[in-house]
């Protein structure tokens, strides 16, 4: 399996894994999508940071597997957010999302960040989401009641980086 910055070919793939996750909105994969747009259309910014994990390394049948997107929090000193990943549900449970999300905390780190931040929902639905980040060392630091909408909150997970 191989990480790798996003080309602009991969944007049909992200888009597939979006809707085939199966637990974003029309309206969530359509915001994902745009951060997908703006970090391909101005990188230089640096705003939104995009990798995509492709498998296998090489070869006809080699094919982007998850993605992720965070970038540097504005205003802040060292703090990162993750704003997005997601993995093919087919190849979910091979560790993919564990690759891509160390691959970020790696890289916030070579960036000098010492916070990785997650904001998330609480919705049923996201159940395995949340325990994938509680497993991953991620502490569950902040959590507003009907946020998105009734009885659908949101919350806000933190990772301290150690360099």
């Amino acid at each position: 399996m191989k990480i790798r910055p996003i080309h602009s070919r991969d944007r049909n793939r992200i888009h597939e894994i979006l809707r085939a996750v199966g637990i974003f909105t029309e309206e969530e994969v359509k915001s994902a999508m745009e951060l997908v747009d703006l970090g391909l259309e101005h990188p230089e910014r640096g705003e939104y940071l995009l990798a995509v994990l492709e498998s296998p390394d090489s070869g006809p049948s080699r094919m982007v597997q998850g993605y992720v997107c965070y970038g540097p929090t504005p205003l802040t000193d060292g703090v990162f957010d993750l704003y997005w990943i997601a993995v093919d549900p087919a190849r979910q449970g091979e560790g993919i999302g564990q690759l891509l999300l160390r691959f970020v905390e790696n890289e916030v780190r070579r960036q000098r960040g010492r916070m990785l931040l997650i904001e998330t929902s609480s919705k049923e639905t996201y159940g395995a989401t949340l325990r994938f980040y509680q497993r991953s060392g991620y502490e569950e630091i902040s959590r507003i009641k009907d946020f998105y909408r009734i009885e659908d909150d949101k919350l806000v997970f933190c990772k301290k980086l150690t360099p």
